[in-house]
């Protein structure tokens, strides 16, 4: 076969890819075909205007490929005789048979694989019922633009600091002092993308491999994961249950949410969070306090453990991704003043820190009084939700038997189920059906399982709340007959 023909061959063997330029998918066969040893070293490429006669595309798509396999190193262009495939090892060279091969497995570090051994976390497909999603045909879409809009002028557009925008970390330091009373500097606090984030970095910079932890459960796996994956030794504790003896010697750190678990809503009783902090102060250990959802507690949330500890053995983290929306990705760390410099030596080298613009904006969406009204707005709606959503369950025929925990606020329901019931697998069969309800015993860790499920109300209206809970009766049914049927 002729050169001419063969890469006539070899072009119509690659069909153009959707978008792709057309001098670059000429650049990209000869590249290959060069790779494979199907064009030869030192054979002579066909002129442009002869190769374009035979493709029937332009000369000048074809003096832009050979002009980009000259520049990186496969074609030699030779003054008045031509262009020629340059000489490459043999070595280089893969035969198409052989480098379609299925390659060897890739070896990846040994913090790579703790990572791969963790259980899944939840999809973040949105399905209706899903909790942790705010109502965002509520949220403030003008004020929040018009915030935006600040913070993209030549206010945003520089690098931030690798700690967070100061004026950002200036209102989160006047928002916990409000709302949490927490009183501490902007200097203490460390933006993040998340609560997630937060886990990670205390995790990497306060335990070592080998550490013992003590994590809540039912609880949050991103953050048991965290703390596994970094090496440590993660146990359990159920603060429902809680007693001195749980605090024995050689933990290095405990992970609470103590104004409102997740997902049970439990707030940890004052005896239960002195005696946290005794442990810590005494033993010099941490504890790690995840705010979750205590926005939306009725009433007036519990003091932080953060505000109560006098030596300063606490890092307290909060998020901005339920109280806004989900993409916005901004939470932050308040840390002991002895931690700062570490952190904020640690947030240069993980990432350099977060985009200064959504960090400005959320800024000025808190100190224009934006944040407080919407939050207020909030607490009221998600709690009209939650009776609307508690009495479509109490009416409904197979589910109103079944016990409700009422946490008195917050973004989701729990919904007891029998033992009898395999909550994954009723979940499961929800999931398909289009919901996105979670089931309790994902949340709880070792040998302690509690059967239910955990279902938010907040993104959806009346007329979507009512159909998912009648979803959730005729699978429930369905598992119950089942049941039966194999008694």
């Amino acid at each position: 076969m002729t050169l001419r023909l063969l890469i006539k061959e070899i072009v119509e063997e690659n069909p153009v890819a959707d978008g792709e330029v057309r001098y670059r998918l000429l650049f990209r066969q000869l590249q290959q075909a060069i790779l494979q040893g199907r064009l030869p070293a030192g054979a002579k490429l066909p002129a442009t205007r002869e190769l374009a006669d035979l493709l029937g595309i332009a000369r000048n798509t074809v003096k832009a490929s050979y002009e980009m396999l000259v520049a990186e190193g496969y074609v030699e262009s030779k003054t008045g005789a031509g262009s020629f495939v340059a000489e490459l090892p043999q070595a280089w060279l893969k035969p198409k048979a052989i480098a379609e091969v299925a390659s060897d497995p890739f070896i990846v570090s040994d913090y790579a694989n703790s990572l791969l051994d963790l259980r899944p976390l939840n999809s973040d497909v949105k399905r209706s019922l899903q909790p942790a999603i705010p109502s965002l045909d509520h949220f403030p879409i003008a004020q929040w633009k018009r915030c935006l809009g600040y913070a993209a002028g030549r206010v945003g557009l520089l690098s931030s600091p690798p700690e967070g925008v100061l004026m950002f970390r200036e209102q989160i330091a006047d928002y916990l002092l409000k709302n949490r009373g927490i009183e501490v500097s902007a200097e203490q606090i460390i933006v993040t993308s998340g609560s997630q984030q937060a886990a990670y970095m205390v995790a990497h910079l306060l335990t070592n491999s080998g550490d013992r932890v003590l994590v809540e459960t039912p609880g949050f796996q991103g953050t048991t994961g965290a703390f596994s994956a970094a090496g440590c030794q993660v146990n359990t504790i159920s603060l429902d249950h809680f007693s001195q003896a749980d605090l024995h010697a050689g933990i290095s750190l405990i992970s609470v949410t103590p104004s409102r678990n997740f997902p049970l809503g439990h707030t940890l009783p004052l005896e239960t969070r002195l005696s946290l902090i005794h442990w810590a102060e005494e033993s010099g250990g941490w504890i790690l306090e995840d705010d979750y959802d205590s926005e939306y507690a009725v009433g007036r949330p519990v003091s932080a453990i953060y505000s109560i500890s006098e030596r300063q053995r606490v890092i307290y983290t909060g998020t901005f991704s339920r109280s806004m929306f989900p993409s916005l990705r901004l939470g932050y760390l308040v840390l002991p003043k002895a931690l700062v410099s570490v952190f904020a030596q640690a947030r240069r080298y993980m990432d350099g820190g977060l985009s200064q613009v959504p960090q400005v904006a959320m800024a000025e969406f808190m100190q224009q009084g934006f944040f407080a009204r919407h939050l207020k707005k909030m607490k009221q709606l998600y709690m009209e939700k939650s009776t609307y959503c508690l009495e479509a369950i109490t009416k409904n025929r197979w589910l109103g038997h079944l016990p409700i925990l009422d946490a008195e606020g917050g973004m989701h329901i729990v919904l007891g189920l029998p033992d009898t019931i395999d909550d994954a697998k009723l979940v499961h069969l929800l999931n398909q059906s289009g919901l996105g309800v979670r089931a309790l015993s994902g949340y709880c860790q070792e040998d302690e399982k509690i059967t239910g499920l955990v279902i938010g109300f907040c993104f959806e209206n009346d007329r979507e709340i009512d159909r998912g809970i009648d979803l959730i009766a005729s699978h429930f049914k369905h598992c119950l007959d089942q049941l039966d049927q194999v008694k």
